[in-house]
């Protein structure tokens, strides 16, 4: 079980590492290349919609985590039985 945490984490953190340096290099080339405005972040972000699309990401994130640890858990308690 905390080896499946364990990649789920570093997934995480890894995405979110390479999501930073896109942003930094995509602000890099802002400067120099004008990119034309994301409309729909603009409208979900005014609207507050953006906090529901949130909401239902960390949500289904969260209901995959709990899979893979109930998951987890009956493989375990089939191991233990096979060994007996």
């Amino acid at each position: 079980m905390f080896r499946i945490l364990a990649v789920c984490c570093f997934i995480l953190f890894a995405t979110a590492g390479i999501q930073q340096a896109q942003a930094q290099v995509a602000e890099n080339t802002a400067t120099t290349v004008a990119e034309p405005e994301i409309e729909m972040a603009d409208t979900l972000r005014q609207d507050g919609k953006i906090y529901v699309v949130v909401v239902v990401l960390l949500t289904v994130l969260g209901g995959m985590i709990a899979y893979l640890v109930t998951l987890d858990r009956k493989v375990t308690r089939l191991e233990k039985q096979m060994r007996d």
